[in-house]
């Protein structure tokens, strides 16, 4: 079963990003197993992880709504590669997103 709708999405990622500790828009296993989840799409990259603009709306839109936190993170010159981003959006949980875990339902989405 694919995860649809934005609050099963959000269920999702606050799930995962409970697991993860932090995540990002380059971390490929991470990108792909929304995707799976999701159904989303991903523009395919030579390197790295694929672009899921979906992914990224929704991060941006959690960490409007306070549920994340987010630190610009520069990539060093070893891992940079053509085609790469120089930074990149580092999320966390936030104060309120760790409140938001813990009220889900004890059952997996996905």
């Amino acid at each position: 079963m694919k995860v649809k709708t934005y609050d099963l999405r959000r269920a999702w990622l606050l799930r995962e990003i409970g697991k993860e500790r932090r995540v990002d828009v380059l971390n490929a296993d991470f990108v792909e197993r929304y995707a799976e989840a999701t159904g989303a799409r991903i523009k395919r990259s030579m390197w790295g992880a694929g672009w899921c603009s979906l992914l990224s709306d929704e991060l941006r839109r959690m960490y409007k709504a306070r549920l994340l936190q987010r630190v610009a993170v520069g990539l060093s010159s070893g891992s940079w590669q053509p085609g790469f981003p120089k930074w990149v959006y580092s999320y966390r949980l936030s104060g309120i997103g760790i409140e938001a875990l813990g009220e889900l339902p004890g059952e997996d989405v996905a």
